[in-house]
């Protein structure tokens, strides 16, 4: 018998489970893909913050380099600095004597120019600042903890005080260049300037030979002081007009015996000064007149020796007037000034030694009578009177003072 297709068969039970529902399989790929990039992303952030405190750290280390770099051209350029200044300062002071503002050696207007051209050095190294270093409290404290993009900010912080650090470490290092080379060229030209000064110094001693040597002897000694390096910080205002002063002075010794010369009054004094001066050996005299020298005036004949080994040796002779007064009745006064003149040879190269020697052992009126003798005066005014007649070996070691 045949069924009737349109009958509908008869349902059967199934034994298996049912199939996953789609829903859930979604729900577990999205959770995957949630934990991949939570994975993914937590790798790139510690990635990020590793970079951050990499860059952090090193641009750090680059600033405290960077703040020694800079401190040590900020020391540099404030020791050059005072040193400019210092020197300036002085040599304003030289500039503003009326002896320098009327000085016409070439060398004082090189002095002027120069010093001059550097007055905008000089106001430049007194003025220069550079960045001060940070302070510690700038600084991420505990970059550790801190986020990536905050030590990233941080570092990007520091890398600009370090380039601000470096810009002010070569303005400060210029500045200390320019104050160096200011210094150089300051020093040299007042060293040339003081150097002809002292030129012409000795060229005023030159042309007033009449002048005392006892005013010679402190222009001379500036003189060595102008030209003298280590003396380069005593040459201020003071030294210049202490200079200036000590050359008047010259001239004016100069022609106070120049009048002296040309007054009658004076020709028997001017006359015994040649004298002594004729058995001097070049040895510097100046003389001084009185009424007594050493307590003894009228009817004695009296004279005194102040001698100097220094500066070639140079004696201060004083005579009294009595000399003068009997200068042309015989030849007691004559060997008088001849043994004062013997006190002053003692510093002569070749007679040092007969001086010192045995024959004497620096008795200086025993050899200052000898030498007397020794010139043809052999009688009382040679010393003789007052110091007895040395031994006839003494008037012959003297004699070879010539």
């Amino acid at each position: 018998m045949t069924q009737d297709p349109t009958l509908a068969a008869p349902a059967v039970e199934s034994s298996s489970f049912p199939a996953p529902r789609p829903r859930t399989r979604r729900t577990i790929l999205t959770t995957l893909a949630v934990v991949l990039a939570v994975a993914v992303g937590g790798a790139g952030f510690w990635g990020w913050g590793a970079v951050a405190r990499d860059r952090y750290e090193t641009a750090t280390s680059a600033l405290t380099a960077q703040v020694g770099e800079e401190t040590e051209a900020r020391n540099a350029s404030d020791a050059r600095s005072r040193n400019l200044t210092w020197l300036a300062e002085r040599i304003r002071a030289v500039a503003a004597t009326p002896a320098f503002a009327a000085d016409v050696l070439p060398e004082a207007a090189v002095l002027r120019d120069l010093q001059a051209e550097l007055e905008p050095v000089i106001e430049a190294s007194d003025t220069a600042e550079a960045l001060r270093p940070p302070a510690n409290d700038d600084l991420v404290s505990d970059a550790d903890h801190s986020l990536p993009w905050q030590v990233m900010a941080e570092a990007e912080r520091i890398e600009g005080l370090t380039g601000h650090s470096e810009s002010a470490e070569d303005r400060l290092r210029a500045s200390a260049q320019a104050a160096t080379t200011g210094r150089d060229d300051l020093v040299a030209a007042e060293a040339a300037y003081f150097s002809a000064a002292a030129t012409r110094a000795e060229q005023t001693i030159v042309d007033n030979a009449l002048s005392n040597r006892s005013v010679q002897i402190p222009l001379i000694r500036l003189i060595e002081y102008a030209r003298d390096p280590a003396m380069s910080s005593a040459r201020d205002a003071v030294f210049l007009t202490s200079m200036t002063d000590a050359e008047a002075q010259v001239r004016s010794s100069e022609a106070l015996h120049q009048a002296e010369a040309n007054d009658p009054a004076w020709a028997v004094r001017r006359e015994i000064e040649a004298y002594a001066r004729s058995l001097s050996n070049g040895i510097a005299l100046e003389f001084i007149w009185a009424p007594e020298v050493s307590g003894l005036g009228a009817d004695w004949l009296s004279g005194t020796a102040e001698t100097y080994d220094s500066d070639g040796g140079w004696s201060i002779i004083s005579l009294n007037y009595t000399i003068e007064n009997v200068w042309y009745e015989g030849s007691d006064a004559h060997a008088v000034v001849a043994h004062e003149v013997g006190h002053t040879q003692v510093y002569r190269e070749n007679c040092w030694p007969l001086f010192s020697g045995s024959a004497f052992s620096q008795d200086q009126e025993a050899w200052a009578t000898a030498w007397s003798i020794s010139q043809g005066f052999d009688e009382p005014g040679s010393g003789i009177e007052a110091y007895g007649r040395p031994t006839d070996e003494q008037i012959a070691v003297a004699g070879t003072c010539r």
